[in-house]
Formats: C-alpha cells, structure tokens, sequence
C-alpha cells in the first residue's frame, strides 16, 4: 500500500522534528515557504541529521523539488510557518502566509494547522481558506488542528472538521482528542493561561520581594526561556473576538508583565554595574541562551534582541551566546573585562558550570534570568 503523501510548509523546527515522526508511515517533503522551495526526507537522511539548525548551518546541498508540484500531490499539508516579523505584526504574519498556503490546495487535501489561535481563530481561518479555494470544509477540503509549543511536535490537543474517523490524520498516528475544533481551542488557550498566570504572579512577587529586600521562601527557578514560550498564544488569546472580555484582561496583563520582566532584567544589570563599581570600556554583558532561529515563532529572539539593545545604553560590549559555545571550549568570556552573564535557561546553567571548569581566572557575576533573578 503506498505512503500518504505528506507536505510540510514551514522550514522550522517543529516541521523538522514531526517529519522525523512521520516518515516511517508517509512519503514527506518540507517546505521553505521563504524561498518557495520544497525537498524530500526520508527515514535515513532525518536519522543521520536530527537536528535542523545544525543541517542548515552546514549549507547542504538538497534536491529541491518545484512548490507547486509538492503542495498539489500532497494528500495532508501540515501548516508549520517560521514567523518573524515585529511583534505587533506577528498575528498578521501568520495569517498572510496561511493565505499564500491556500492557494495551492486542491480537493480532497487535509489541511492542518499547527500554528496556536485564540478561541474562534481557526473558524476565521477557515472562512479564508474557503473563500480563496471555492472548496468547503467538511465536503471537499478537511481542515484540522494540531497546535505545536516551541520546541514541541506533540501537539496536546487535537481536533479536526471533515478528516472523518478512518482519515489521513488516523493513519498517520493522530487521534482527535478534543470534541470540536473549538473545544480544542478552549482547552489549550486553558492551558496557556494556567501557565502564564503562574509565571507572572511569580515575577511579580519576586519584584515586590527585591524592592523590600526580603527573600522568598521558595523562589522559582524558572527560567526567562520558559517565561517567554507562550508570548504568541497570548497575543492570539488578546486578540480573539471569541474571548470574553476577562479571559483578554488576564491575556493582556501576562503580556504587560512580560515587557516589563525584560526592564526588571536590564535594571537588575545595571545595579550590578553601579554596586560593583564597573566602568563600561571594562565590562562584557553575555546573554547566555540557547535561541533556535529556526523555531516557529521569533517572539524568544525578539526578547533576547531586546534586552541586548536596552543593556548597550550601559555597556557597550553586550553578546547573545548559545551554551553550545561555552560547551565547545569557546573562549566566550573575556579575561581582560569583568564579566556578567545572564543565564537564560537551565540548559545554559549547566553549560556555564563546564565552562568554569576550563576558563578559570575570569571575573564573572552570574545573573539568573529567573523571577527572583539572583545573582551570584
């Protein structure tokens, strides 16, 4: 029996990494919708390069296929964009590029996506795509839901219209868990929530704690990698006309706390500067986090670029550096500066601890990006 034809649209990470859970039961291509191009996968190409930055880093030289070829052969199209234009544009981005995906779609394809939306944002979505086809969900176009965290490709919830029990989504290994498309929506904008609140009660508290100078009993030791990961889904629950007006409150004020988490980082580098009495022209700024240019969603990479620019109104010498670096032995700190690293993530934290181990003699203060951003 022959593979179902599957396209992926979107060179990101998340696409990569479900390519690597599908191609044991469908024929895969991946899509670079930036530059309109398409190439296969296959089982022992995915083995022997699991990871999609280190692929694209070492410029392979890949069969490319023609877009329109792969996209009208295809049986599902799972919508996986990399997204990166400014913030405030972001929600529109991801929109302009489902847009461009509907134009090739054909009778009888399963659309899914795995781009988050607010409640009532895939409704939306498949209005547009029904007026840009002339197909109609349910009758001659399937249409599901599959939403991907960062650095996730299990999606959590899962829902469609017109797949049908025994359809494509089946075989591939995907059973819909959710009642409907919107019940879906509800359950992960729940989700959401749940965690986003916790985080910015937590960021909050620990601010109230450092003005007060007094110490949390049990102080949180998530990280700003963490904090930041739903900044996407917040900005689709905000904007969701589905949404009562309470649930958008809470979606808004996490966001506010969020911006204003980059300013209690940037504060708390600058009072390092002031107490440890450092001069600018002697001091390098590291940003130690571990980014994937390549993740769906550039809302991480935005943050990072801007604590940076807010850090060089202080210091000049300011770096976004992946624990990779510090793992390979680079030389990222300098001996001839004091140095303030910034660990970002708990994956960083570990990286550091080995790079102190081979760069010794290095003055540093580490600044945990952590609600209580300790320091040490």
């Amino acid at each position: 029996m022959p593979k179902i034809k599957v396209a992926i649209y979107g060179l990101t990470s998340e696409g990569y990494m479900l390519a690597g859970d599908l191609v044991d039961r469908a024929q895969v291509t991946i899509v670079d919708e930036t530059l309109q191009m398409a190439m296969d996968l296959d089982a022992s190409f995915l083995k022997k390069n699991p990871d999609l930055a280190e692929l694209m880093s070492e410029e392979p030289l890949l069969k490319v296929k023609p877009l329109e070829q792969v996209l009208g052969d295809a049986q599902v199209i799972f919508f996986t964009p990399k997204l990166r234009r400014p913030s405030d544009e972001t929600l529109v981005e991801g929109g302009t590029k489902l847009r461009d995906l509907a134009r090739y779609l054909s009778k009888g394809v399963t659309l899914v996506n795995c781009l988050p939306t607010g409640p009532g944002g895939n409704s939306e979505n498949i209005i547009m795509v029904e007026k840009q086809t002339g197909l109609r969900v349910g009758a001659t176009l399937a249409y599901a839901y599959l939403p991907l965290m960062p650095k996730d490709h299990k999606p959590a919830v899962i829902a469609s219209a017109g797949a049908g029990e025994k359809g494509p989504l089946h075989a591939l290994g995907f059973t819909e868990n959710s009642q409907n498309i919107f019940s879906a929506e509800l359950e992960y904008a729940s989700a959401v929530l749940g965690t986003s609140v916790t985080s910015v009660t937590e960021i909050e508290l620990a601010r109230r704690a450092r003005e007060a100078r007094v110490t949390l009993q049990k102080p949180s030791d998530v990280y700003i990698d963490a904090f930041s990961k739903c900044l996407y889904e917040l900005k689709t629950i905000q904007a969701s006309d589905e949404t009562g007006e309470s649930i958008s409150y809470l979606a808004g004020a996490a966001l506010k706390s969020f911006e204003n988490y980059v300013r209690y980082v940037v504060d708390e580098t600058r009072d390092v500067l002031k107490e440890k009495q450092l001069k600018a022209s002697r001091t390098k700024i590291s940003l130690l986090w571990s980014l994937d240019k390549y993740e769906m969603r550039g809302e991480r990479l935005q943050v990072a670029e801007s604590i940076q620019v807010r850090l060089r109104d202080y210091v000049t010498d300011v770096e976004v550096v992946s624990g990779s670096r510090f793992r390979s032995g680079a030389e990222v700190l300098d001996p001839m500066k004091h140095n303030v690293v910034i660990v970002c993530s708990k994956e960083d934290q570990d990286a550091l601890k080995q790079a102190k181990k081979v760069q010794r003699n290095v003055e540093i203060t580490l600044i945990s990006a952590t609600a209580g951003l300790k320091r040490d």
